[in-house]
């Protein structure tokens, strides 16, 4: 992969990641929630996550700057990460949350699981396989170097 199309890569990720965070701090010191289709900017620790998701998009749109390759792809991959921890963290805990069945019941049925489960997702929930897949490309281009 050239450098152009991997600034271009990192380009798109940082501003998928750059706006919600904005997004997120913004509503939060308004006391608002805000919901677009199935994407959801709501929950108790909304200001932490769109301080995570802005440093995150910081990072990918600094690292088009850098003059080495391998800078820029690590600066990509903590990227990343943080997203990684963040999404992660609110998978977990929607997942804890659909287990727990309603009055009288200690666990969900199979049906309420997954309608529980697929409620409305976070911007860090849908960033993550899009960072994995970066990573993954980050390591296979790495892979071919050391060939």
């Amino acid at each position: 992969m050239n450098q152009k199309t991997f600034n271009s890569i990192l380009a798109l990720i940082g501003f998928g990641a750059f706006i919600p965070g904005i997004l997120e701090v913004l509503f939060t010191l308004t006391g608002q929630t805000f919901q677009w289709g199935r994407i959801a900017f709501q929950g108790d620790f909304t200001f932490w996550r769109g301080i995570i998701l802005l440093s995150s998009g910081t990072l990918y749109l600094s690292a088009i700057y850098h003059p080495s390759l391998i800078e820029k792809r690590a600066q990509a991959v903590l990227a990343s990460f943080m997203i990684w921890i963040v999404g992660g963290m609110e998978v977990f805990s929607t997942v804890l949350e659909s287990i727990t069945g309603g009055r009288g019941r200690w666990l969900n049925t199979a049906p309420g699981f997954l309608n529980s489960c697929i409620d409305s997702f976070t911007p860090a929930v849908i960033l993550l396989p899009i960072s994995a897949l970066l990573v993954l490309v980050v390591f296979r281009e790495e892979r071919k170097n050391e060939e």
